[in-house]
């Protein structure tokens, strides 16, 4: 039995119509559907109550919790299926991909298989330059702890195996990472499919999901130990940067009388360089030479910048729009960009 999980908040509008089109897509195949709704205030708990005279349908309504993530794993808990899929309520993931997307399980050539936006074939429709840059910037920080493509994915199917007595504790709505991190599959892959926004209801990503992402992102380093000391290596590496920065512009001021804008930029300069050998000897033990370190150093100074500019941006977008105290929001943007340069760095510059 195929056992799809569906966690809901306020999809009303749409509940009715993606359970006839799973049903539809899954004439052929034993299937239940599991809704699980965080007690929404617009009945849609209601809705899929009715709903279970006509289809295979068990309905959880959760009073005291909420969050994506958690409702996936207390429907996993009541799903009797050997395999178990997540899918959005929202229409944005298509059912008539189903079927496509089990065929590798049931024939014993995968494990788990990922719905993919960005593998070659997949695509996105009408979500804004914003959201895209989101979401790039959300599968790129999370790039050291899997190589799939879209491990943002909230729609997959996996066999049931594969997290038995394993500890899935997700922080925020990517439950799909955390298994990907924690889950015991041999083989995963991936199938490209069109994701498509939403025509009813609200979006539930709001800043708060961004913060429990970033969070999340933390622990499940943490967990990968031999990522998380590099990780931890890179850290102090970047406070010694940080330290060599003020030093350097100090002197230049105090000592060499040069205008303090002049020295800031030799200063940044100075650290970079302090940084990527110390990355390079001690963090990431690269011992490549000659004209290959030349090349090595462009590509960390490019990551540097761009590291730069995402403290900015971010610093800049918590203030602004989050109201945040600009020093906690520097803070967090320190975080951002820190994530953004260690992965540049362990999967660009010391590959």
């Amino acid at each position: 039995m195929i056992s799809i999980v569906i966690p809901t908040y306020n999809e009303k509008e749409n509940i009715e119509k993606l359970i006839e089109k799973i049903f539809d897509a899954c004439r052929n195949i034993e299937t239940e559907v599991v809704v699980v709704d965080d007690n929404s205030p617009d009945g849609t708990g209601q809705v899929a109550e009715k709903l279970k005279e006509k289809y295979n349908l068990h309905v959880l309504i959760r009073k005291n919790k909420t969050g994506l993530s958690s409702a996936v794993l207390d429907g996993f808990k009541i799903a009797k299926g050997d395999i178990f899929g997540v899918m959005d309520a929202d229409l944005s993931h298509p059912p008539d991909a189903i079927q496509v997307m089990l065929k590798p399980i049931i024939d014993g050539k995968a494990d788990f298989v990922i719905g993919s936006r960005y593998a070659k074939g997949g695509n996105i429709e009408n979500w804004s330059v914003k959201r895209k840059i989101v979401s790039k910037g959300a599968t790129f920080l999370a790039k050291p702890l899997t190589r799939i493509d879209d491990p943002m994915s909230g729609f997959f199917f996996l066999k049931k195996e594969i997290i038995n007595h394993v500890n899935l504790n997700p922080k925020g709505y990517k439950i799909g990472l955390e298994i990907l991190v924690k889950g015991r599959y041999r083989n995963v892959i991936e199938l490209p499919y069109t994701f498509r926004d939403r025509k009813h209801g609200k979006s539930k990503l709001n800043f708060k999901e961004y913060k429990n992402y970033l969070l999340h992102l933390l622990m499940l380093y943490s967990y990968k130990k031999s990522i998380f000391h590099q990780f931890f290596k890179f850290c102090i590496v970047g406070g010694i940067g940080v330290l060599v920065n003020i030093c350097v512009l100090y002197s230049l001021v105090e000592f060499l009388y040069l205008w303090y804008m002049f020295a800031a930029v030799v200063a940044f300069v100075v650290a970079v360089s302090s940084n990527f050998v110390l990355n390079k000897i001690w963090t990431f033990k690269e011992k490549s030479k000659g004209i290959k370190v030349a090349g090595q150093y462009s590509k960390f100074f490019i990551v540097c910048i761009i590291g730069l500019l995402i403290n900015l941006g971010v610093l800049y977008i918590l203030v602004q729009y989050g109201n945040m105290w600009y020093v906690l929001a520097q803070l967090v943007a320190i975080g951002v960009a820190t994530l953004n340069n260690f992965v540049g760095s362990k999967f660009w510059v010391f590959k």
